[in-house]
């Protein structure tokens, strides 16, 4: 997916910006990490993906299980903060109206043509696992049923691009882009505020909370995903991603490292609680910063790696982010395949992991570049 982001939004000529290599990179890293995610799912102990079996040994899943809990802390999160720095520039040229249809277009399509076409493979282990005799048709099944899988990260975008839209229209100016530099105490007040927002959402949704109208698998996040795209809105004016201080890469090491006291004093109890904690729990507040200062410090640490070190761009690395975006709306069946023909392979769910994600990592993208060569499926995507 190209991203899940556009980091190139369709301007006029004269006003197409620059393209950032770095972020081009962050994304195909980010995206390689999705299908990572969702990779391990299967072999994981966590019910977070379509099966076709559960791992034999709880233990030797325990490494996959480690890596759903990391990525899940701040990559779909990183995707909404990149999502948000290239919206203003767009809605700036095209002007609020255009740009809500660009969007509805550009997000929209992929989303239902994922529903339609790509839907039923994803749901399609979850059916089987059904008891047989009280199974309903497929049909009945797809109909009454709302697992829209990875794609609900396209429709809250959508929702989030046309919030913003609206915002431009009822301000009729945007806001000027002025260089100001991103401070530690801006990162640090970022941080306290998303924990505690974060600790009163899920105080009315807690971890693992379905959202059955929207699809979302974890609606705890969402405090996350909304202030993170509001921030790369804010860095997008204060022009933060080009000028990032120096030291930006160690300030969020030391947010990793502090994470880990609050997880200590006692943030660790908020996991897997279900009912053993009420949800006002203070467990939770420490669960929240825990899951605060990670992210934003691995956030910060990536920024800063990706700008110093992988700011580069070849063609193989051009035609891998070209086609990301395509990547995160096909990688789901391919992976349903893959782990579909490896079911019988007698291995421990670590190389059974790495082996499925070699199969659907190529695959996806190899089929989504075979995808963008037809012009009806690159005017979209």
């Amino acid at each position: 997916m190209y991203c899940p982001v556009r980091t190139q939004p369709d301007v006029v000529r004269t006003s197409r910006p620059a393209r950032i290599f770095y972020i081009d990179n962050l994304r195909i890293f980010l995206t390689f990490l999705v299908v990572a995610h969702h990779s391990a799912a299967p072999y994981s102990n966590l019910d977070l993906w379509p099966n076709w079996q559960q791992p034999a040994s709880s233990t030797a899943a325990l490494p996959l299980d480690l890596l759903l809990l990391v990525n899940q802390t701040f990559f779909m999160g990183f995707f909404f903060l990149l999502s948000g720095y290239f919206v203003p520039g767009a809605a700036d040229r095209k002007g609020p109206g255009k740009f809500a249809v660009e969007r509805l277009k550009r997000l929209g399509i992929p989303f239902l043509g994922f529903i339609v076409l790509l839907r039923p493979f994803f749901i399609l282990p979850t059916y089987l696992d059904l008891p047989a005799a009280t199974r309903p048709s497929f049909a009945v099944y797809y109909f009454t049923s709302w697992e829209v899988g990875p794609a609900w990260f396209l429709e809250m975008l959508l929702i989030f691009s046309l919030a913003y839209a609206l915002s431009r229209h009822l301000r009729t100016t945007a806001e000027p882009v002025r260089s100001r530099p991103l401070r530690r105490r801006d990162l640090l007040a970022f941080v306290l505020v998303l924990a505690v927002v974060t600790y009163a959402w899920r105080i009315f949704v807690p971890l693992s909370t379905y959202e059955p109208v929207l699809g979302l698998p974890d609606a705890a996040y969402m405090p996350q995903y909304v202030l993170l795209f509001a921030a790369g809105v804010a860095a997008y004016r204060r022009r933060w991603f080009a000028t990032l201080p120096r030291r930006s890469g160690w300030f969020g090491v030391l947010f990793v490292v502090v994470s880990f006291v609050p997880m200590a004093l006692g943030g660790y109890r908020g996991f897997g609680s279900s009912g053993a904690l009420a949800s006002h729990d203070l467990a939770h507040l420490a669960l929240a910063l825990w899951e605060s200062l990670f992210a934003v410090g691995v956030i910060l640490v990536l920024l800063r790696v990706f700008e110093r070190f992988v700011a580069g761009t070849s063609r193989f690395s051009r035609y891998l982010a070209d086609n990301a975006f395509t990547v995160y709306l096909v990688h789901a069946p391919v992976i349903v395949g893959a782990v579909a023909v490896l079911q019988s392979l007698d291995a421990a769910p670590v190389p059974t992991f790495l082996l499925t994600l070699v199969l659907a990592a190529a695959g996806s993208w190899a089929i989504s570049g075979a995808l963008r060569r037809m012009p009806a499926v690159r005017a979209v995507v």
